[in-house]
């Protein structure tokens, strides 16, 4: 049995696979990322990947499968803001339809592929949780200020693409929760742009992201599946 991470490689992946490492010591964890990582720690198997295509994700599906490896638990960090040709937008004038695809693309199409690829090797009998890791802003209902249109939008249509899979995989997988966490501003290059404008108290480091977010997991049940969470263990609104 195994514990899975994508998207490792980033400030708040690694703080997770600290956490999970601590908080599952009898499995194995198994971290995905497109950079390079340190050499394998006791319990720690390490996977670089180009991708996170549908065909990269079938490729090590098939790996899985050839060791006979079952899951029981996978977070997923895939998400993206900002990089050096996108940022998020003020205005309706400023949106383009190459970043409406590259954010939907990342933001929503990426992780429900990887949930569609990793299916096969979801334990049907102990398989506990599959998250991926959401933002507030994506709530419809939450939207107060406006502005952050694909971000906004592409997080939006995640939800929905979990609520979905989390109604189909209810049938077949009776232990899973299928979850959309909300981590809160944390001191990672996703936030670096904005932090000036957060109050100290509101930026979080990714090791106390990293264990909230665990508290959620460990919190919510069967009976949960398909919904958006707080790192604070309330419900947030779609």
């Amino acid at each position: 049995m195994a514990m899975v991470i994508l998207g490792a490689g980033g400030g708040l992946g690694k703080a997770l696979t600290n956490a999970l490492t601590a908080e599952y010591p009898e499995e194995t964890i198994v971290t995905v990322s497109r950079q390079a990582l340190e050499a394998p720690g006791e319990r720690i198997q390490r996977i670089q990947v180009k991708d996170y295509s549908e065909d990269a994700l079938n490729t090590l599906v098939d790996d899985f499968h050839s060791q006979g490896l079952k899951l029981t638990g996978l977070i997923s960090t895939i998400g993206m803001l900002h990089d050096d040709d996108t940022f998020p937008e003020k205005k309706l004038g400023d949106l383009s339809e190459a970043n409406l695809r590259k954010l939907f693309d990342v933001n929503a199409i990426q992780p429900i592929l990887a949930l569609k690829s990793f299916r096969s090797v979801l334990d049907r009998k102990h398989t506990a949780f599959w998250v991926q890791l959401s933002a507030k802003v994506g709530s419809i209902e939450d939207n107060y200020l406006g502005g952050w249109y694909a971000y906004r939008a592409s997080k939006a249509a995640l939800n929905m693409l979990l609520k979905t899979a989390s109604i189909e995989l209810k049938r077949t997988h009776k232990r899973l929760v299928v979850a959309a966490i909300h981590p809160g501003t944390t001191d990672t290059a996703l936030s670096k742009p904005f932090q000036s404008r957060i109050p100290d108290e509101k930026l979080y480091t990714p090791e106390l992201s990293a264990k909230r977010i665990l508290k959620v997991i460990n919190e919510i049940q069967p009976e949960d599946t398909g919904k958006l969470w707080h790192w604070d263990g309330t419900e947030l609104p779609y």
